[in-house]
């Protein structure tokens, strides 16, 4: 697409979670859960999460491809009880300044519908890439929830 910068490259994913907002919010916080839906993802395990959960806190995550490591690190901007998670989005793959990642909960009776936006990419391959990265993170985070429900 001519004319199309970095800045307008984005991207948006939505996945309804069979568990209430409060319980979404905190997986992303706790780093054994993020470990836990985190993992199997196209073939990329996250082997390590540690994370700050305060505004301009760390967190770093360490992703293996099956021959190496790949760290991802950022800062958390917004952090709004169980309903927003916003935070700087750092990684060989993704090295644009100011990539960030939106995660907004909106609770829909005793499920929550999360929606995922990332902005900010260098190449629509790299957009192409993380999209499908994340829907499948997400889709881990489902299956998390719905094991744990049954």
């Amino acid at each position: 697409m001519t004319g199309m910068t970095m800045n307008d490259l984005s991207l948006t994913v939505q996945r309804r979670i069979a568990a209430i907002a409060e319980r979404v919010y905190n997986a992303w916080l706790d780093p054994e859960t993020l470990v836990h839906f985190m993992s199997n993802c196209q073939g990329i395990t996250l082997t390590s999460a540690q994370t700050d959960p305060r505004v301009g806190g760390r967190f770093r995550l360490v992703m293996n491809n099956g021959t190496k490591d790949i760290p991802h690190t950022g800062t958390y901007l917004e952090l709004t009880p169980h309903s927003r998670i916003a935070f700087t989005w750092e990684s060989e793959y993704s090295t644009v300044e100011g990539s960030t990642v939106t995660l907004d909960l909106v609770p829909v009776g005793a499920e929550t519908l999360l929606t995922l936006t990332h902005v900010r990419f260098a190449t629509e391959s790299s957009r192409d890439g993380h999209k499908r990265g994340w829907a499948t993170i997400l889709d881990g985070l489902v299956a998390a929830n719905r094991t744990d429900a049954a």
